[in-house]
């Protein structure tokens, strides 16, 4: 798994709209605002990224790992996180309208005022 820095996926991002970051090692980054949208982030590695008001619309986020992560007001819309572990993120104010969290775990995860939920 390859890991990259703020700086490499900021170069990535703006280069290209849905980024093939499958695989790849972002944990612990502070990657906030930035756009994700329809990226492939499937088996990434997210374990305590700050991800705060990130817009991953669309992103496909298959068994990736964000345990201990930072979604707070985060765009996950659409987004298909199938198997991802969630435990113990913070997903206070994200968008998880029409998200496949079939499979996903969210043990111990932060989930105030969500949106897309019932």
């Amino acid at each position: 798994m390859p890991d990259l820095t703020r700086e490499d996926v900021i170069r990535i991002l703006a280069v290209t709209s849905q980024a093939r970051l499958s695989g790849v090692n972002l944990s612990g980054l502070h990657l906030q605002g930035l756009n994700f949208s329809g990226s492939d982030l499937t088996h990434a590695n997210l374990a305590g990224t700050d991800l705060t008001g990130a817009y991953m619309r669309g992103a496909r986020l298959e068994e990736a790992n964000l345990e201990k992560a930072i979604l707070v007001n985060a765009n996950l819309k659409e987004a298909n996180l199938k198997g991802a572990s969630l435990k113990n993120a913070d997903l206070t104010g994200a968008s998880l309208i029409d998200t496949n969290l079939y499979g996903v775990a969210l043990d111990g995860a932060k989930m105030d005022k969500i949106k897309g939920l019932p």
